[in-house]
């Protein structure tokens, strides 16, 4: 009996979460059992890339709207594959990946939602309640996430499986390599990483400002934003007008993000609008760190608060600034929330996993079309 054919959908594939969990999704299938290939509606990236060199093919369809040109270009690559089943990821994915699926008449659809987002217009929304009634399961990374789904979305309890992020375990770099990828040396100061897109929603301007409020006194602590994005240059201005208080650099997006983990003391995740499950702090609890983390939708169910980690009300300044200089200040406390949370993450949050419970939901489904 052949593989089933499973196509992933995604609007791109750029170095975020979603595009992460999209990889490990492919590069954890199990083969025996499922033959599977990625379709970029938009455009590739920097995981595309990576996918095509790990052996799985990955195709661009350049498509850039919602409309039936866009939908007919998926539909017919969607039949090209003999897809089975095709699993789309993101509200644009999602919009014109569903309605190929349901085009072809033959492949079934499954919905991931990474995100909780409360800026959908009601466009948006009449569009993903619409589709739900050609989605066969909508797969949540969070409880948070459903809970948007449910509420927000429409979507039927008999329609949810919550199934969170996974990872693998980190590169090899100790933290002597990872000072000098960052052009640091040992005795610069403690240093307080973040990891994530430069957007308004990420919250990395609170950071900086919790940063400026930290005790002057040197070594000053060093702040390092690893990504990029639309809110770069406002918050290299804004940075400029906290020099004298704390060391801020821009790395820019870099591929090697996880191999820099071991130089930062303490890890930030300081999102203040959505947050749908939080992989950066999934990955700094894996390198050991101790993680500050917004009170937002799934960081609470990532991060213990007080054990992995400490949770701070999204865009809380002065919390902010308190919880990171709490713990630059307590080396033993940092120590013991590391290792709690490298021992969660092994315990509850790898790729592998992850992946065979999303190929068991792939059964479920591709079972109830058989018995239809």
């Amino acid at each position: 009996m052949r593989p089933l054919r499973v196509v992933h959908l995604v609007e791109a594939l750029g170095t975020g979460g979603l595009e992460r969990v999209v990889q490990a999704l492919v590069r954890h299938a199990d083969v025996r059992r499922f033959a599977v290939e990625v379709l970029c509606a938009v455009k590739g990236g920097a995981v595309a890339r990576e996918i095509e060199m790990a052996g799985a093919r990955v195709r661009i369809l350049g498509v850039s709207t919602y409309g039936p040109r866009g939908v007919l270009a998926a539909a017919r690559a969607i039949r090209e594959t003999e897809a089975d089943l095709v699993h789309t990821h993101g509200h644009f994915a999602g919009v014109v990946g569903r309605a190929a699926a349901w085009w072809t008449g033959r492949a079934v659809a499954v919905h991931h939602l990474h995100t909780v987002d409360p800026t959908l217009e009601p466009r948006h929304l009449r569009r993903e309640r619409f589709l739900l009634r050609v989605t066969r399961r909508v797969l949540c990374c969070s409880q948070a996430v459903a809970r948007h789904a449910a509420r927000d979305l429409g979507a039927p309890p008999h329609l949810l499986a919550v199934i969170p992020n996974g990872i693998d375990p980190p590169p090899p770099a100790g933290r002597a390599e990872a000072l000098d990828r960052l052009g640091l040396k040992p005795d610069d100061g403690p240093i307080v990483g973040c990891v994530g897109g430069l957007s308004r929603h990420k919250g990395q301007s609170a950071l900086m400002h919790a940063m400026g409020q930290l005790d002057g006194r040197p070594p000053r602590p060093t702040l390092v934003l690893v990504g990029d994005g639309p809110d770069r240059p406002g918050l290299e201005s804004e940075a400029a007008t906290l020099q004298g208080r704390v060391r801020i650099r821009f790395m820019g997006e870099r591929p090697d993000a996880r191999s820099l983990l071991p130089a930062f003391d303490v890890l930030v995740v300081p999102s203040i609008e959505r947050e749908g499950f939080g992989l950066a702090a999934l990955e700094g609890m894996d390198a050991g760190l101790p993680v500050v983390a917004s009170r937002l939708g799934g960081l609470p169910e990532v991060v213990e608060d007080g054990r992995t980690g400490l949770l701070v009300p999204p865009g809380d300044v002065r919390a902010m600034a308190l919880a990171i200089a709490r713990l630059l200040a307590n080396p033993e406390e940092r120590r013991a929330m590391g290792t709690e949370g490298r021992r969660r993450v092994e315990s509850r949050f790898r790729a592998a996993p992850m992946a065979r419970r999303v190929e068991s939901v792939y059964e479920e489904v591709l079972g109830e079309r058989r018995a239809a």
